[in-house]
């Protein structure tokens, strides 16, 4: 681990792209010493103020009540697919698509109400059963991917406990920035809908 004078050092040698992308992206997971050091150097370089605000946005985390609020909040939203105003889950689903040169293996998270969402992974099952078995690699995944998806029914509440908690700490910084009113709450669940965050490969 390297010292906080290193760490200073090696800061004061970083050009300003690189310093303004640790503002950006890198400082949640961050020492507290170590912020101090990047903020430091922010106000000695002179850019943009925006990034220390930013930086206490991100690096506030939520605890206890305030997450549980926020999380029961969010549970409450509009269902971004049918619109209806009831409970919304976390969900996972994977899919696996093969051709005869290559496999493509997906996995998304989306939040949505019990319905909308039983539904997504049902239609997820049929793709991979329908198209997960032309190749190699593929007639081994397919099987597996299946009977994955088809167990997670049976855990779907502790699977969307961990996929709000990771919305709530992956967003932390726009909730403090903007504030939790519904308007915001629905954007943002509809950005992680939409977003490219989830993964997916192809070989």
């Amino acid at each position: 681990m390297y010292s906080i004078e290193e760490v200073r050092k090696n800061y004061k040698r970083f050009p300003d792209a690189k310093i303004e992308n640790i503002a950006r992206n890198e400082s949640k997971g961050l020492r507290r010493e170590i912020l101090n050091v990047l903020k430091d150097e922010i106000i000695r370089r002179q850019l943009n103020l925006s990034l220390i605000s930013w930086i206490d946005a991100e690096t506030k985390s939520f605890e206890g009540l305030e997450r549980k609020n926020l999380i029961q909040k969010i549970q409450y939203q509009h269902c971004p697919k049918c619109l209806e105003k009831t409970k919304l889950f976390g969900f996972e689903t994977h899919t696996v698509k093969s051709f005869l040169i290559g496999t493509s293996s997906s996995r998304d998270e989306q939040i949505l109400c019990a319905s909308c969402g039983k539904t997504a992974k049902l239609n997820a099952i049929v793709i991979t059963f329908f198209a997960g078995w032309w190749s190699g690699k593929g007639f081994l995944l397919t099987p597996f991917t299946i009977l994955k998806d088809a167990l997670n029914f049976l855990f779907i509440d502790k699977i969307s406990d961990r996929i709000l908690n990771a919305f709530v700490d992956d967003r932390t910084g726009s909730f403090r920035r903007y504030g939790t009113d519904d308007s915001v709450l629905t954007r943002l669940i509809q950005w992680k809908n939409n977003s490219d965050d989830n993964s997916s490969s192809y070989e």
